[in-house]
């Protein structure tokens, strides 16, 4: 019974624990700035995250940026320009850019399209973005769009690890409790049931936590290429050039519509309008002769 209402006391403990924690700011730890290695040793299958140091947890914010960014060149360099710079992305490994997809759209040789998503390095992006801009002038390119978004992760990560130390501080407890094998069977087993449950819940939390940091140490970063719009000659003969151009689509236009007005005017002409006339014919002759 005493240890029945022992484990039940933990539970509660951690349940305290985890709405409180964000009232005692002076107290909680907030994360520090996390760096790739750290992240990657998530991946690897670490159970805990890397110690947080800060001592205020407002004083620092976790924004995840996006970038978006768009150019156009001329339709012959827009594939080969992408792929290039999707190369320079996997060239510097994926600790300063992770390539996430690569599409490029060329059915119609006036319009070519590609699009390049990636994740970066905020350090390293600065100068990919300059080596990008490079290229896109030297094919007579220019950039069209730029914009940067961000969403605010602060609370998510400071939620996240405050859960992530409830339930870690409850695991060592209840496997101090099984340490000691001093219940009954059942009780035993209910236990081993608990300490299976947190268990789950740490590594779920453990694999949050790093997800949420990655984002905020590499960017999300978008670039779309399109080819430049083909000019129309300003000449004298542009109207008939554009003229001869179209002859075929008009001349089809011109047939369907007398088509189309011979479907919808052959029933009257059949059924109203020759019967009218021959009966006004028929009508003006008789009284012609009456008139006689």
């Amino acid at each position: 019974m005493r240890f029945l209402l022992l484990l039940f006391s933990l539970l509660f403990f951690a349940g305290c624990n985890e709405s409180t924690i964000d009232s005692f700011q002076g107290r909680q730890p907030s994360p520090a700035p996390v760096a790739m290695e750290s992240d990657m040793a998530y991946s690897k299958g670490a159970s805990e995250p890397a110690p947080l140091t800060s001592d205020n947890p407002t004083s620092q914010s976790y924004l995840a940026y996006r970038y978006n960014y768009g150019f156009e060149l001329p339709a012959k360099t827009v594939a080969a320009t992408a792929k290039s710079h999707a190369e320079i992305c996997q060239e510097a490994g994926p600790e300063k850019c992770q390539l996430l997809s690569s599409s490029t759209n060329d059915n119609n040789n006036n319009y070519v399209s590609a699009n390049l998503s990636l994740r970066a390095e905020p350090a390293w992006l600065d100068s990919f973005m300059g080596q990008i801009q490079a290229s896109v002038t030297e094919q007579d390119g220019r950039m069209t769009s730029n914009s940067v978004s961000a969403e605010d992760l602060t609370r998510s990560i400071l939620d996240t690890d405050a859960r992530l130390k409830a339930q870690t501080t409850l695991r060592d407890r209840l496997q101090g409790l099984l340490a000691t094998r001093d219940a009954e069977l059942p009780d035993l087993l209910a236990l081993e049931r608990e300490l299976a449950r947190v268990q789950s819940e740490i590594e779920s939390a453990t694999t949050t936590l790093a997800v949420l940091r990655q984002r905020v140490t590499m960017s999300q970063v978008n670039i779309n290429y399109q080819s430049q719009s083909v000019a129309v000659s300003r000449s004298a003969f542009a109207p008939i050039a554009a003229a001869l151009k179209n002859f075929l689509s008009d001349l089809s236009q011109g047939l369907a519509g007398v088509i189309s007005f011979l479907a919808w005017i052959l029933p009257w002409l059949l059924f109203v309008i020759l019967p009218g006339l021959f009966l006004l014919r028929w009508m003006w002759r008789r009284r012609k002769k009456k008139s006689i």
